[in-house]
């Protein structure tokens, strides 16, 4: 984690109990905690929400084509465009992770791999950890074997029509239009482009 100047605004909340509500395996877990923040106020209802760590990949093509997929969405409630992306598997680094999605999920794979970013999902919440990659020279390697719920549509969309369809309301998911977005970010900046990158075998 980077560091800040600290100021009096930074001062930690005491945990002063806990209490789980909700645990799915490792896909969710829900909390309740009673904190005493610094000014003395004590809050006795403060949620906490955690969801396994994930990956999202902008994989593009040697010809500036990013790889997303057309999908059916649960929780949305309807189809939409979307970034290759999944949770981590336990014990798992991001790296490896990416790489396992990006091929069960799409069948494309690629030697040249820049992290982009770690945010947490939710910072009030928590929520979990999503690790943005950018795959660069992106080529196909097999048939997608995601085993998901979901059917997909696996599409090659240019800058153009990635604008168009978050405009049109096709891309919604905040973790692909933030995955679309740091990656142009990284083609776009030089600096930026100097990013460690992963590369090789895992």
């Amino acid at each position: 984690m980077g560091t800040l100047k600290k100021t009096s605004k930074d001062g930690k909340w005491e945990v002063l109990g806990s209490k789980e509500l909700l645990h799915i395996d490792s896909r969710m877990t829900v909390s309740v905690q009673k904190v005493k923040l610094p000014d003395g106020r004590i809050i006795d209802d403060y949620c906490r929400v955690i969801f396994p760590d994930c990956v999202i990949i902008a994989a593009v093509t040697k010809d500036k084509k990013v790889v997303m997929s057309r999908q059916y969405l649960h929780g949305f409630g309807h189809a939409s465009i979307v970034l290759p992306a999944g949770t981590m598997n336990k014990g798992e680094e991001p790296l490896q992770a990416a790489k396992r999605e990006l091929l069960e999920e799409t069948g494309y794979d690629s030697d040249d791999w820049t992290p982009l970013a770690s945010p947490y999902s939710h910072t009030n919440y928590v929520g979990g950890k999503v690790n943005f990659f950018l795959a660069r020279n992106a080529r196909k390697l097999a048939e997608p074997d995601s085993k998901d719920l979901e059917e997909m549509e696996i599409l090659l969309l240019n800058e153009t029509s990635i604008i168009k369809n978050i405009k049109s309301g096709n891309i919604v998911s905040m973790g692909s239009i933030t995955g679309l977005a740091l990656a142009k970010l990284c083609f776009n900046a030089p600096g930026i482009r100097g990013m460690r990158r992963s590369t090789g075998p895992v």
